[in-house]
């Protein structure tokens, strides 16, 4: 099955499992690259992650005192918590909570207030570190003070990213650290030059907010000539089925896998600590 995307259609895309479809309101998916010039938001192969502030710790977790971490997000986010949980889901030192919606994002909160819903996940599950994954919902225009602002525009980006400020504060106010992952390269061209818009968003943000790190999965996901693929070599170095036929998602097992390893390891780099991967 392949997603279906209308270039100039007015609707929103509700990305699920195997394909795209239309629930309603305003779409405008066109290459908007201003703001991600370079897509992934890195000029190098790397996954690792791209914040310029000083980190705050995280304590090395043992059987006693084990790390909660919460997995929050869309459909995409879902598949990184499918992997969290295939790679640390034996571990006396780690709870992972999957928490993220499918069919959810920022651009409109009408549908779901990811906000809200974040801050009660922090505070009933009062996680030491969060993993986010969005973005796959929100390259669509949405309603605001009774005008449409079209995305892509300057009022769009100005809205949008303070959204995500809003979502990076709740994290570090809950006394928690935060791994934003990156959108990764999508099959249709227009699609990614979109996500590769929201990952700049989601990048100048992290480096901005102390305690958040932005790791980007653009290379990834992408073959040695920078190009989607849907199969790719994992950490130990098999070919392994990584993307769904829609283009979109992670293949389960092996697509969430790559992601969640990347993930933990950019995790223990960064804080100093050991997950058991």
């Amino acid at each position: 099955m392949t997603s279906r995307f209308s270039e100039t259609a007015s609707a929103w895309i509700r990305i699920a499992r195997g394909g795209a479809f239309v629930l309603g309101s305003c779409i405008v998916l066109t290459a908007c690259t201003a703001n991600a010039s370079v897509p992934g938001t890195s000029s190098t192969s790397s996954t690792t992650s791209t914040s310029t502030t000083t980190t705050l710790g995280l304590s090395q977790p043992n059987a006693q005192k084990p790390i909660t971490i919460l997995d929050v997000g869309d459909s995409l986010g879902e598949d990184l918590g499918i992997g969290l949980e295939d790679t640390l889901g034996t571990s006396p030192i780690v709870h992972v909570v999957q928490a993220a919606v499918g069919d959810t994002g920022l651009a409109r909160p009408d549908y779901y207030n990811w906000p809200a819903h974040l801050a009660a996940d922090l505070a009933k599950y009062h996680p030491q570190l969060v993993t986010i994954l969005v973005g796959g919902n929100d390259a669509q225009s949405f309603d605001a003070d009774n005008q449409v602002v079209v995305f892509g525009s300057t009022l769009w980006h100005t809205i949008y990213t303070g959204r995500v400020a809003v979502m990076m504060s709740e994290v570090l106010k809950a006394h928690a650290r935060l791994l934003w992952v990156g959108l990764p390269i999508m099959a249709n061209t227009t699609f990614a030059a979109s996500m590769a818009t929201l990952n700049a968003i989601y990048k100048s943000e992290a480096a901005l907010h102390r305690g958040v790190e932005f790791m980007p999965t653009w290379s990834l996901f992408s073959n040695s000539e920078g190009q989607f693929s849907t199969y790719l070599t994992n950490s130990s170095g098999q070919s392994v089925l990584a993307r769904d036929p829609d283009g979109i998602h992670l293949a389960v097992p092996g697509g969430c896998d790559i992601a969640a390893v990347a993930t933990i390891k950019d995790a223990e780099r960064i804080w100093h600590i050991r997950l058991g991967v």
